[in-house]
């Protein structure tokens, strides 16, 4: 589908994805700090992991289980905000600008070529 500006009729339309970028900043934090709280369970289980390779092997054990807390819990929110924010750059934000005229619209307000 071309898509076309409701004030110029041009072609040359880009996708701005203000929502998708604020929401998937925001959800990567959120889910990083929430991985961060879990990551205790994670490093708990790490270090007892770890155990059989000694003292050193149950350090890096814990820490390598907060991290990887971390990572999972910030990718998982990142993924939640991304699509949350793909919703409301299709409904409500005006998420196309004309290259020529700079009129901004959403999809709904256009008409198809």
């Amino acid at each position: 589908m071309i898509v076309q500006c409701p004030s110029c009729r041009s072609a040359r339309v880009v996708v701005l994805h203000h929502g998708r970028k604020v929401c998937g900043s925001i959800g990567t934090v959120a889910g990083v700090a929430s991985g961060i709280a879990a990551a205790a369970g994670g490093a708990r289980i790490g270090m007892a992991v770890g155990v059989v390779a000694g003292p050193a092997g149950s350090v890096l054990g814990g820490v390598s289980g907060a991290i990887l807390g971390g990572l999972v819990g910030g990718v998982a929110g990142g993924q939640a905000g991304a699509a949350l924010g793909d919703r409301l750059d299709e409904s409500l934000l005006d998420n196309l600008r004309c290259l020529a005229c700079d009129h901004r619209f959403s999809l709904g307000d256009h008409t198809p070529a």
